[in-house]
């Protein structure tokens, strides 16, 4: 009887007249600032990445620690990730997601005051990272809670592109603010920003606006129960082997990257940092095209497929080739193809697993892509890396796309 009470009520809902739901246009500040605390959490994951092997020097520490500094966001993302979508459902955007922002701000400040004391910058590094989640784990919640349907696509997608560009600006910009100034100046200005972004969303942030945007906007995100029937779809399974390999990749190159390239282009300002964010513009252009391709296409099979066939050629070149005009060319294509493959790889797995929720298909994805990078990093090497793309490879062509799929529908 409670559920078909339920039921009724949610009918009723979408029956009633549009003007039951109302779109604000605060909803783009909501975003806006969502985008920025996003976009702060991704520059203080990557700052280190660029500089490793110099700021070893400055802390007289090894190079591993400084490594640990960047790796701590995924060994932390692994067991704070569900914990943080339950508190975004239970507690919402203010307090929820909120709790990730204070800690990104305050830490990230921190980081900044721990001169010479290494285990008080690691500390504040970790807690950064757990305050990570949160945040990059509200992009369904704010698309839900702020967005008409025909706009939710659009809201993630953006918060999509703010890490990524916050991963650009981390890893493009510190050499340089380093090469200028000192690591202590770096962690300043990247601790006062992030301040600033935990100040203004705190301030001007709301929980929910005062009529929904939709019939879905009070839905909850996440269910656990969800979770064990992710397994049984065959396609999903090997979607998790191609994101164990594709973003484990990703995030154990990322972490590694000063060390790839240090002694090639030891003469040129800046190198680890360039290939780095030229490899991420790449992706950010990469999904704008592919993403938008697969969906008139309504395929995703070939492009996942190329972009495991791609990074097989794309990162023996990256480990051997000395010229930096040319590595410049050869990372926006592996980045081009790679990163991109992100999104469509999440869009799949959403619509091969229906009516499990997207937050629990993704969230498994994503954190599988976290032990993957660690993984990678504890003996890391390219060539390793590149077997794994010709497994994921050969994986990928045993996908079903989605044009031969049953896509089943909510049940009303």
């Amino acid at each position: 009887m409670k559920l078909y009470k339920i039921t009724f009520e949610i009918a009723t809902m979408a029956n009633e007249e549009d003007s039951d739901f109302e779109i604000y246009s605060y909803r783009w500040v909501i975003l806006l600032l969502f985008m920025f605390v996003a976009l702060m959490t991704q520059v203080n994951w990557i700052t280190f990445a660029p500089i490793m092997n110099d700021v070893a020097i400055d802390y007289a520490v090894s190079e591993d620690l400084i490594l640990l500094l960047t790796a701590s966001y995924m060994l932390v993302y692994i067991p704070m990730n569900f914990p943080a979508t339950w508190a975004i459902d239970k507690y919402g955007l203010k307090w929820g997601t909120g709790f990730g922002v204070i800690l990104t701000g305050v830490f990230s400040l921190l980081r900044a005051f721990a001169g010479t004391n290494f285990p008080l910058l690691m500390f504040a590094q970790i807690m950064t990272a757990v305050g990570q989640p949160f945040v990059l784990n509200s992009f369904t919640k704010i698309a839900v809670t702020w967005f008409p349907e025909s706009e939710k696509t659009t809201a993630t997608g953006l918060g999509t592109v703010s890490i990524l560009l916050g991963v650009i600006i981390g890893m493009v910009a510190t050499p340089f603010l380093y090469d200028n100034q000192d690591i202590d100046f770096v962690l300043l200005l990247y601790g006062i920003f992030s301040i600033i972004s935990m100040a203004l969303y705190l301030i001007f942030v709301k929980n929910t606006p005062d009529s929904p945007p939709s019939v879905n906007a009070g839905v909850k995100a996440f269910d656990f129960r969800g979770l064990k029937d992710l397994f049984t779809v065959r396609d999903f399974n090997i979607l998790l082997i191609l994101i164990f390999v594709g973003l484990g990749s990703f995030n154990a190159i990322s972490s590694e990257i000063d060390n790839i390239f240090e002694d090639r282009f030891s003469d040129q300002t800046g190198a680890s940092g360039l290939i780095g964010g030229i490899m991420i513009v790449g992706g950010v252009i990469g999904a704008g095209i592919l993403s938008a391709i697969s969906d008139k296409m309504y395929k995703r099979k070939i492009f996942l497929t190329l972009a495991m066939g791609v990074s097989i050629p794309m990162t023996i070149l990256l480990s051997e080739v000395d010229n930096f005009e040319l590595i410049m060319v050869l990372s926006f294509i592996f980045g081009f193809f790679l990163v991109s493959a992100l999104p469509i790889a999440l869009i799949f797995a959403a619509e091969i697993t229906h009516p499990v929720t997207e937050e629990a298909s993704n969230g498994l994805m994503m954190t599988l892509g976290q032990i993957a990078g660690i993984l990678l990093l504890i003996s890391f090497n390219m060539y390793v890396i590149t077997g794994l793309f010709v497994i994921g490879f050969i994986f990928s062509l045993f996908l079903t796309d989605i044009d031969k799929q049953t896509i089943s529908t909510p049940n009303t």
